[in-house]
């Protein structure tokens, strides 16, 4: 009976064993930490997904005027290096190169000495219309619009400053997978209203 009992214990040991790696290998692995939030004002619902590291904070992004926000574990949103805002507003129509246009005119008119760079963000499942705004020593502020198309009334900001120095391949790296997980909610019923990002 104890020659019996031997081998099956020993495949119980290594079956634990396995589960056990692949249980601590998920909690290790970034890709297996998606938050999978969901945020949602009147009219208006998306999810989107933690960076690893990170920390999505709806009551700090109100420092901001945005909807929800991102820094690192162990900052704050006042006291974040780097801060990845998201707001959704209303759009008025479906030219969102206007109003990125727009946006780096109003800049310009601001900071007359603004430069603007195109950024790579990986396609996503929108129309993505990304900027780098910057006056090297100032500010670094990256901008991106998504716009879901003519079946969504939203358009969504996806932002992320670093103050005086330009992002880091860690800060890169979490601002494109924030814009990559993005999801508007279909079945919410968005209607134009004067105050679109509330």
């Amino acid at each position: 009976m104890d020659e019996a009992a031997g081998p099956l214990t020993i495949r119980r040991c290594l079956l634990f064993a396995s589960v056990l790696g692949a249980f601590l290998f998920l909690l290790r692995c970034p890709q297996a930490r998606a938050a999978g939030l969901i945020v949602y004002g009147a009219n208006w619902a998306f999810t989107v997904d933690e960076p690893y590291g990170w920390t999505g904070d709806i009551q700090g992004a109100k420092l901001y005027n945005a909807n929800i926000i991102f820094y690192r574990q162990g900052e704050s949103a006042s006291d974040a290096a780097a801060a990845i805002r998201i707001v959704v507003a209303t759009k008025a129509d479906e030219d969102t190169a206007r109003d990125l246009a727009y946006d780096m005119n109003e800049y310009h008119k601001r900071y007359p000495a603004v430069q603007f760079h195109d950024i790579a963000i990986p396609a996503g499942r929108y129309r993505e219309f990304p900027k780098l705004f910057c006056v090297p020593g100032e500010f670094y502020e990256y901008l991106t619009y998504l716009n879901p198309g003519p079946s969504s009334a939203l358009l969504l900001s996806v932002a992320m400053n670093t103050g005086k120095r330009p992002a880091g391949n860690a800060e890169l790296y979490a601002y494109r997978s924030v814009i990559g997980s993005l999801t508007v909610m279909s079945g919410v019923n968005v209607q134009k209203k004067a105050n679109p990002a509330n």
